[in-house]
């Protein structure tokens, strides 16, 4: 038997795996560049979190099932420069930049908590500033804890990317 404090988060870590495997799987299926397909259009955009400047690539079309990638260390969205492009005519995806990161604002230490749990709270605010209700996870290093932390936050916001009518998170 798992401990307790392991039996609360062990549905929400197995549902942010499976999507993540589920993304990984959907993107290697996919047929990265068609001939007959129009090269995609990514939107470089930036919003504002609790003071931040927060900046964002999105591309794809708004009622496709929507990835959120989350960007690993020492990178930013930038890491995702070929694979927005793949994934654009099947998925609406959405790529922030952390604090501190890429693009975004970069507070100082005394300013800002360059902690996961405050980053995830960050990109957890991002979400409902763009209006993001449902959304599949496509993590990478830095990704996974942040990641990890708004399935915690934000249940009920997973889907997987396959089926988006069915709840993961």
């Amino acid at each position: 038997m798992y401990p307790q404090s392991f039996q609360n988060i062990r549905r929400p870590v197995l549902s942010l795996i499976a999507a993540a495997g589920l993304g990984i799987a959907t993107a290697i299926s996919a047929p990265a560049f068609a001939e007959d397909r129009p090269a995609a259009t990514v939107q470089h955009k930036t919003v504002e979190v609790d003071g931040l400047k927060i900046f964002y690539r999105e591309a794809g079309p708004k009622d496709a099932p929507t990835l959120l990638l989350l960007h690993g260390f020492p990178t930013s969205s930038q890491m995702f420069r070929n694979l927005i492009p793949a994934l654009a005519d099947r998925f609406h995806l959405i790529a922030p930049d952390y604090p501190g990161f890429g693009n975004s604002d970069a507070p100082g230490v005394a300013e800002f908590d360059y902690t996961f749990d405050n980053l995830a709270k960050i990109i957890d605010r991002f979400t409902q500033r763009i209006g993001l209700d449902r959304y599949s996870l496509y993590v990478m290093d830095y990704g996974a804890p942040v990641g990890f932390r708004l399935g915690q936050r934000a249940p009920g916001k997973g889907q997987r990317p396959d089926r988006p009518e069915r709840q993961c998170l």
